[in-house]
């Protein structure tokens, strides 16, 4: 059955669609809307093998669905809640980080979820070493804060 999913889905032209999602978007897009585009637009054009999305409400990872990338969108989470709420999403792989102490620098915590998403992706064969990653996070803790776009080679 899966094979049937993914030649359906390798017919799809994703550009195409994009493009015309994006026409049909009205302007001006809020922060999230315009970093999962940017998101979007940055995995097509680097060939990237997932998008990993660091995320306290979930938002950002349903705004990056809503554009279909071509590649899985890793959404990982501190909140149960929110990471049984993103399995409605097409293309989202929610996480829930379950770690409990958070560090208190904040980039530090930032890369221990980011790293989870890329062990989790490397176990279900999304992501190899060398593979091209977008990374969506935020510039400070809590929800509305997502701005943050990085492009990252697989360790």
């Amino acid at each position: 059955m899966h094979y049937i999913c993914k030649e359906a889905e390798a017919a799809v032209y994703h550009t195409k669609f994009f493009e015309e999602l994006l026409r049909s978007t009205p302007r001006p897009t809020d922060t999230a809307n315009t970093i999962a585009i940017a998101a979007t637009s940055a995995a097509v054009s680097c060939c990237a093998s997932a998008i990993i999305l660091v995320t306290t409400t979930g938002r950002s990872a349903e705004y990056c669905s809503r554009y279909r990338p071509p590649v899985p969108i890793i959404a990982v989470s501190r909140f149960s809640e929110t990471a049984r709420r993103l399995h409605l999403f097409r293309g989202v792989f929610p996480l829930h980080y379950t770690k409990e102490d958070r560090d208190p620098d904040w980039p530090t915590d930032v890369d221990d979820r980011v790293n989870l998403g890329i062990s989790v992706g490397k176990d279900r064969g999304f992501i190899h070493k060398g593979d091209f990653l977008v990374i969506v996070t935020g510039w400070r803790k809590g929800a509305g804060y997502t701005n943050t776009l990085r492009i990252i080679n697989s360790p």
